[in-house]
């Protein structure tokens, strides 16, 4: 197929992607989850701009681990039944861990750079946030407690 472009005139936009098509290697692998999700409950404490959370309603973290290289985790985020990240394919990310725990993640990029919105999850300080760019929105979830045996040593 790309002989077939070669043979028609170029351009100079239609060679760069030319060129940029054939540097690109092997599609990437499918990331799966793996196992269970660990599921944290939450309360919205502010929900800004056009979104279906409202302050006060609570919320549903899941956390599950994924088989990709450096997409090693999904995280899904519900409150009041409705999925505000996570959908379809989305939500994976590169998580941090504390031992075998899954503790921090952050999506930086919102809706029209990547096609969802931005997520900071930070089990330590019990504290998500979801936001995006395309509306203008921001949703502040505070996890309701740590999860069971979830203490950090603090140094004096």
């Amino acid at each position: 197929m790309l002989a077939v472009i070669l043979l028609r005139p170029m351009r100079k936009t239609s060679l760069a992607l030319v060129i940029a098509l054939s540097a690109c290697g092997a599609p990437l692998a499918e990331v799966e989850e793996i196992g269970e999700p660990i599921v944290y409950r939450g309360r919205v404490v502010t929900a800004r701009g056009p979104t279906m959370a409202r302050t006060g309603e609570t919320c549903s973290v899941e956390v599950v681990r994924a088989n990709g290289g450096y997409l090693n985790c999904r995280i899904r985020i519900r409150c009041s039944g409705d999925l505000v990240y996570g959908l379809s394919g989305a939500g994976y990310n590169n998580c941090r861990q504390d031992g075998e725990e899954l503790v921090f993640a952050n999506d930086s990029n919102g809706t029209r750079r990547d096609g969802d919105p931005r997520m900071f999850f930070d089990l330590e300080s019990g504290r998500i946030i979801i936001s995006d760019d395309d509306p203008d929105v921001e949703v502040l979830v505070d996890l309701m407690r740590r999860p069971e045996g979830y203490e950090r040593e603090v140094e004096p």
